[in-house]
């Protein structure tokens, strides 16, 4: 059981990464509406000087590490509680964010921009 959730955790940290811009290039030049339409309500927007930035963010959370514990039994007695809590030992929690921001004047994308650590 330990080796299967080992493989598994393991496979979550090397995943191919995906060239986005092929798709960020094709909505240049695209209305704001159509790029809504496709990637949704965005996260957040900001509007100045005639333009307007919709950002869409990513975040993938996922276990790291090495092996799992079992916790031990609480308190046994009269009105005790018995609880047995499953620990992750030498493992880490990683978020990974990926935000990408689309700069819209006139009503069209204009470019797009990334940041954040999942970004390819």
């Amino acid at each position: 059981m330990k080796k299967i959730l080992l493989f598994i955790f393991g496979l979550a940290g090397c995943a191919a990464p995906v060239d986005r811009s092929p798709f960020l290039n094709s909505l240049v030049g695209q209305p704001e509406t159509e790029l809504v339409r496709r990637l949704g309500v965005p996260t957040r927007t900001y509007e100045t000087s005639g333009h307007r930035f919709l950002a869409y963010q990513e975040r993938q959370t996922s276990v790291v590490g090495t092996g799992i514990g079992f916790g031990g039994f609480g308190g046994f007695g009269y009105g005790g509680f018995g609880g047995v809590g499953t620990t992750f030992s030498n493992s880490q929690i990683v978020e990974r964010v990926c935000e990408t921001t689309f700069d819209v004047a006139a009503g069209r994308v204009v470019t797009w921009s990334l940041r954040g650590n999942a970004c390819t």
